[in-house]
C-alpha cells in the first residue's frame, strides 16, 4: 500500500510494512514507514522526514545479513534495491555503481564487459552498499582489494567522497561500524578479463556454494564473524549443534556456520538460538562467538 505523505508526495513511501517480508531470513514484524527513494535529494528528503517526525532510520538493502524483532521496527526503513541500482563502465577498467544494485548484478555487468576481480563476491547476496558498510568478503576475496572510492551522505546531508584508505577497512569492518553514512555510489577497480573465463569462475563458485550450503533455506548468510584463529562453523560442528533447534530456528545441519528458519521462526527464537550456540561453544572451546547478522532493535534507544 502505498502512501502519500504530506509534501514528500512524489517518492513512494509505504506505511505498515511486514519487513518478513524484505529480508532473506523471513523474521519481522511492521515497519512505520518504509521509503524507496530514487535519487539522492530523495534521500535527503527522508532525513529530513525522520529528523522533522522525529524517528529513528535504517537503512536496508537487500536484507540479507539483519534479523528485526517481530514488533517490527517503530521508525522509517530507508530501502535502496532496484530503483537505485545503475551500473556503468568508466575508464581504465573501472566501474561505477549505485549502492542498490546487488552484487550478483554486478558480477553479471563484469562478464558481459569482459572485467575480472568481482567474481568472489558474485553470490554474496546483498546490494553493494551493504557490502561496502560491512566490507563483505568470500573466497579469499573481499571489497577493500577492489574498491577505489565511495560516495556518501553523511548524517548532516553532505554528499561526502571517500578513497578506499579513508575507509578503514578490515575484517566485516569499515567507518560505517560506528559511524552514520548512506553509501550511494562506488568506483570499483577491475582487470581485463575474457568473459568466459569470468563465468566460468563464477559458475564454479556458486557450484561450490549450493554444494555446501543452506541456499534454499531462510537465513541471513553465516551467522558468526570468525574468531580469530579459528572457524566458527567448525567449533558448532564440534559442539554436536546441528540440528539444535529453538521452536523454528535451526542450526543447519548442511552448514554449521548458517543459523535458519525453517519457516515460522519469531525473533525472539532466533536470538536464543544465537544466545545458545555462543553459550555451548564458549564453554567447549572458551571462544566467544560474534553475531555476524545485523540484529535491530523495534524501539531506538535515545
Amino acid at each position: 500500500m502505498i502512501f502519500l505523505l504530506e509534501r514528500w508526495y512524489v517518492m513512494k513511501i509505504e506505511k505498515q510494512v511486514q519487513l518478513k517480508d524484505w529480508t532473506t531470513l523471513h523474521i519481522g514484524g511492521p515497519a512505520t514507514y518504509m521509503a524507496h527513494p530514487e535519487t539522492e535529494s530523495e534521500i535527503l528528503e527522508v532525513l529530513e522526514m525522520a529528523k522533522e517526525k522525529d524517528l529513528p532510520l535504517y537503512i536496508l538493502g537487500n536484507g540479507s545479513n539483519v534479523l528485526f524483532e517481530d514488533e517490527g521496527y517503530e521508525g522509517i526503513i530507508l530501502h535502496l534495491g532496484e530503483q537505485f541500482s545503475a551500473i556503468k563502465r568508466l575508464e581504465n577498467n573501472q566501474v561505477w555503481v549505485q549502492s542498490g544494485a546487488t552484487n550478483a548484478q554486478l558480477a553479471s555487468f563484469c562478464v558481459e564487459n569482459s572485467l575480472g576481480g568481482y567474481e568472489f563476491a558474485s553470490g554474496i547476496p546483498g546490494t553493494i552498499g551493504g557490502a561496502i558498510v560491512m566490507n563483505a568478503g568470500a573466497y579469499d576475496g573481499e571489497m577493500k582489494d577492489v574498491l577505489v572510492s565511495i560516495e556518501y551522505i553523511d548524517e548532516e546531508g553532505k554528499l561526502q567522497t571517500k578513497m578506499n584508505k579513508e575507509l578503514d577497512l578490515s575484517y566485516r569492518h569499515s567507518i560505517f561500524s560506528n559511524t552514520f553514512g548512506i553509501v550511494t555510489s562506488a568506483i570499483y577497480q577491475f582487470e581485463p578479463k575474457e568473459s568466459s573465463f569470468v563465468a566460468e569462475k563464477i559458475a564454479d563458485l556458486k557450484e561450490r556454494r549450493y554444494s555446501k550450503q543452506p541456499m534454499e533455506e531462510y537465513s541471513a548468510g553465516s551467522t558468526f564473524k570468525r574468531p580469530e584463529g579459528h572457524y566458527a562453523s567448525a567449533l558448532i560442528h564440534q559442539s554436536d549443534l546441528q540440528g539444535y533447534h529453538v521452536g523454528d530456528a535451526e542450526v543447519s545441519t548442511k552448514h554449521a556456520g548458517f543459523l535458519i528458519n525453517k519457516g515460522n521462526a519469531s525473533s525472539k527464537e532466533f536470538n536464543q538460538l544465537i544466545a545458545d550456540v555462543q553459550r555451548i561453544v564458549l564453554e567447549k572451546f572458551n571462544v566467544q562467538l560474534e553475531p555476524e547478522v545485523r540484529r535491530v532493535k523495534s524501539k531506538h534507544e535515545k
